[in-house]
């Protein structure tokens, strides 16, 4: 086993780095002063630092919940949701409740999940098309899916797609864990259905305040139906009792006090002009850098046309103090690339435009 490469790069990177690499929300639009006002409150009840329940604080559940049925139109109850110490434990307590060895990956697909997936020592597929998707997945295996600005690719699925996908898992009879970390942050306010929509038996639909008010918190939570939330309380409970009480309540009296919705649309405005100034940075600087401008999310994502590994240019841009992450660790058998990832929210402009000419002349 070896460590994320991302989480090693974030480890080397200093105050003078200018950083690409991780998925990083951007610090000045974190609601600081709705969360201390929150925190305060909090504090105020003694049980705020006190054990609570496996599945999560009541109040909270049923807000998400509420989410679900009025956002996703996919009706839901707090019996459906259990509180995850980050989005990242869903994938431990999901497989740990399974009796599956394969599972199956979008190629390129989500570092942190390809890590868990290795950890836990199960046979991983990956597929391009759904033709390829069709011909290999099997009963009861796992198919893991990011359906909107995929990480790292970016791609999102159509309506059509995901009924595609749904009726391949219908007719296979197969888990489907499909990541929503993005889904929020399309930059005009648009919110697809998730594919566990039109597949509800045996899918898990993963959500997380990480991205949309505070990493910091380390809360996300589990979407499926009662019967296998049942199985994965009992997982949850052997990891860690329950997801932090405190950081529960600081986020269910934030969400009762404030208008999430108003600060998601806040920061999908802000990513999308973060967004733009990089891809024309990228355009003008960097030209044979090949993307498409994504819709939402928080990444641009291409293939350098003049180099064949971006995993060499990585080590050379991080010496000139400039990080990004080369897509091979993104492919689960971490095969030579030249695509690589890029983080748009961090970085202010000036940054960003020194950070891309600096590219621009290493790639010469």
């Amino acid at each position: 086993m070896k460590r994320s490469y991302i989480r090693k790069i974030l480890d080397a990177i200093d105050k003078d780095t200018i950083s690409f690499a991780g998925g990083l929300p951007n610090e000045d639009l974190f609601p600081l002063k709705q969360i201390s006002k929150a925190s305060k409150k909090v504090l105020k009840d003694k049980s705020s630092l006190q054990y609570s329940k496996s599945q999560g604080i009541d109040s909270l559940r049923e807000k998400i919940a509420n989410f679900y049925t009025k956002v996703y139109n996919l009706k839901t109850t707090k019996d459906e949701i259990l509180i995850t110490t980050g989005s990242q434990q869903a994938f431990d307590i999901i497989l740990k409740s399974l009796s599956v060895n394969n599972l199956i990956v979008e190629s390129p697909s989500y570092i942190g999940a390809l890590s868990a997936f290795r950890i836990l020592k199960k046979n991983i597929k990956d597929f391009k098309t759904f033709e390829q998707l069709n011909n290999i997945l099997k009963k009861d295996e796992v198919l893991y899916s990011i359906s909107d600005y995929q990480n790292p690719s970016t791609y999102t699925y159509t309506k059509k797609q995901r009924k595609e996908v749904a009726n391949i898992l219908k007719e296979k009879d197969a888990y489907l864990i499909e990541d929503a970390a993005y889904s929020l942050l399309n930059f005009e306010g648009k919110i697809k259905k998730p594919i566990c929509t039109f597949y509800k038996d045996k899918s898990y639909h993963l959500g997380t305040f990480s991205k949309i008010v505070a990493p910091g918190l380390r809360v996300g939570w589990i979407r499926a139906n009662k019967e296998l939330i049942e199985k994965i309380i009992v997982v949850k409970e052997s990891l860690d009792l329950h997801t932090s009480t405190f950081n529960q309540m600081i986020l269910d009296k934030y969400l009762e006090d404030n208008n999430i919705f108003k600060h998601i649309e806040k920061n999908a405005k802000n990513y999308k002009k973060r967004m733009n100034y990089m891809a024309d940075c990228m355009e003008k600087y960097l030209p044979n850098f090949e993307f498409e401008r994504p819709k939402g999310g928080m990444f641009i994502y291409g293939k350098f046309n003049n180099i064949n590994d971006s995993m060499d240019l990585a080590t050379k841009a991080l010496e000139k103090k400039v990080a990004f992450v080369p897509a091979q660790v993104f492919y689960f058998d971490e095969q030579k690339s030249n695509e690589a990832r890029f983080n748009f929210t961090n970085c202010n402009f000036k940054e960003t435009k020194k950070g891309i000419k600096i590219l621009a002349e290493l790639t010469k």
